[in-house]
């Protein structure tokens, strides 16, 4: 026989406790099947979230108030949806949105409203960090056309460089004793050598 579950979780101090407890009454689901779990600060072990799930059986059917009463991210919530609706194979009634109701177009072959919302729930990370990504390419662009530079300024090249650099394009110093006559890292000083030798030839 269908057993009627309710789970609520209270995420901060103070949080009301009683109008989703009212709700899962009124939903006729038993006073000894309402499961409540109460997050304290540095405690997210969800006790009796992990009650529910033992007791939890093929068929059964839970209410919960929302997606986020099953994890603090995409990634935890699908993960949890995927226990409740593929592990358990039990039904799930989301009540603040009353069309995530596992219930619906439910034949013997499938089970259409829990695949939709899984397949949504493993695409929402990625499409977030998809989006976050371009809104940084995006502010990046606008601050490099407002003249704004990224990273570590550059250094002023020292006195002596383009001294050294001349003696270096004449062979009379390597390139190791000249990156030490400027006090220069070797890599740094071919590199602003390079930059040089560009610019001259573009001044040609």
């Amino acid at each position: 026989m269908r057993r009627i579950y309710g789970y609520v979780r209270i995420r901060f101090p103070g949080q009301d406790a009683d109008n989703p407890i009212i709700t899962m009454r009124e939903m006729q689901v038993p006073e000894k099947d309402i499961f409540i779990d109460r997050q304290e600060q540095y405690d997210d072990s969800y006790i009796e979230y992990q009650k529910l799930l033992q007791r939890l059986k093929a068929d059964d059917l839970l209410y919960i108030k929302s997606l986020n009463d099953l994890g603090t991210d995409y990634q935890e919530i699908g993960q949890q949806w995927r226990t409740l609706t593929k592990v358990k194979r039990a039904d799930v009634v989301v009540l603040d949105m009353p069309q995530l109701d596992t219930r619906r177009g439910k034949t013997q072959f499938d089970t259409l409203v829990a695949d939709i919302v899984q397949s949504m729930l493993e695409y929402a990370p990625d499409a977030e960090r998809s989006a976050r990504k371009r809104r940084q390419l995006e502010g990046i662009a606008q601050a490099k056309r407002r003249g704004v530079q990224f990273g570590r300024p550059e250094l002023p090249l020292p006195e002596n460089f383009l001294q050294v650099y001349q003696s270096w394009r004449r062979k009379e110093v390597n390139g190791e004793k000249a990156a030490q006559m400027c006090h220069m890292s070797k890599a740094n000083f071919y590199k602003k050598a390079r930059e040089q030798k560009a610019q001259e030839e573009s001044c040609n």
